[in-house]
């Protein structure tokens, strides 16, 4: 990356992280090598999946998982069923899965609605070092996705966690419109991001479902139980562990059930809500003057390209005006 890109303020820092903690595809691992590492770590190896109603597609996630990482490179594999109704926790356990409904996991505790629940939750049951968050409704699942999320887990002890990197398509029906998935990533969270927690600006997909961490590390911070639960957990672990604890990973293309953007009003809203409270708690609210300064990043095929989105605010037209007449009749 040009230097000349490198801001004196914290998206130089995440430009930085990006060039550093940004695992390629092309530089993946064998699943050969990522065995013999797993067993030199002497790490083990748990995949979540927190499911609604995902019969459709559930099914062949769970199977790729079985037939070709469980046992070798997959030490459990469990899906948190959130009182589907379609038959998905069937599915599941038909396809290798031990299935946990989630009212049966901390029983004592009342269940709350949310993808977030589902995660926090699952950390009382997993077994292994490192655990793997899949969403169950992938269209195009791969097993090269738990193998490179776990991949930098396995290559630097330093490294916390592990977020996914992939383009969204948008799927219209049957057709797929490259790169216009994401709409409230691209539209609310990065700019969010960006403007309250800048060093977080590398991450090019901080809401994506896919990700990878420690146990140990994933115990210690709090879980938003609903749809916030991903951007909480980057703002929360940036200040647990630090943002050279944090990497993120290519997945290649990702193609997911899209939702009508009506629901996603309510995502939206919960999302700026949460980052908007981190940043209050923080302390980073009071430095809006310096937002003023701040370029927005946005990810590229070459990594990540500057922004300057800055908009010269124009006075009301009245005063203006009144100002211009003023300055003639001085005149």
């Amino acid at each position: 990356m040009n230097p000349r890109t490198e801001f004196p303020w914290l998206s130089g820092v995440a430009q930085r992280w990006y060039r550093r903690r940004t695992f390629g595809a092309s530089s993946a691992l064998g699943l050969g090598d990522l065995v013999a590492s797993k067993r030199v770590a002497q790490a083990s190896v748990s995949v979540v999946l927190p499911a609604l109603n995902e019969a459709d597609t559930i099914g062949g996630i769970c199977a790729a998982i079985e037939r070709d990482l469980l046992g070798t490179f997959v030490d459990e594999l469990i899906v948190i069923d959130c009182a589907s109704d379609d038959g998905t926790a069937a599915v599941a356990a038909a396809n290798g899965a031990s299935v946990y409904d989630v009212a049966e996991v901390l029983p004592e505790r009342p269940v709350v609605a949310g993808k977030g629940e589902a995660l926090w939750r699952s950390l009382s049951i997993v077994s292994g070092d490192l655990v793997v968050w899949l969403d169950s409704d992938i269209r195009n699942f791969s097993t090269a996705f738990v193998e490179r999320l776990v991949a930098p887990l396995l290559a630097d002890p330093t490294i916390a966690y592990v977020k996914g990197s992939y383009r969204r398509p948008l799927a219209r029906g049957d057709e797929l419109i490259p790169d216009e998935g994401g709409r409230v990533t691209e539209l609310l969270a990065r700019p969010l991001l960006a403007a309250f927690f800048p060093e977080l600006g590398g991450f090019v997909q901080p809401l994506a479902g896919e990700y990878a961490g420690r146990v140990e590390v994933l115990r210690r911070v709090p879980f938003f139980s609903g749809y916030s639960v991903e951007a909480g957990l980057l703002i929360d672990l940036l200040e647990e562990v630090g943002l050279d604890a944090l990497a993120q990973a290519d997945l290649g293309e990702r193609v997911h059930r899209n939702r009508p953007l009506a629901d996603l009003a309510p995502t939206a809203y919960a999302i700026g809500r949460t980052i908007l409270q981190r940043a209050a708690e923080r302390g980073r609210l009071g430095n809006a003057p310096d937002l003023t300064s701040a370029p927005f990043l946005r990810p590229t095929p070459d990594g990540m390209e500057s922004h300057d989105v800055r908009e010269i605010e124009r006075p009301p037209m009245a005063t203006f005006l009144s100002d211009e007449l003023g300055g003639e009749a001085a005149s």
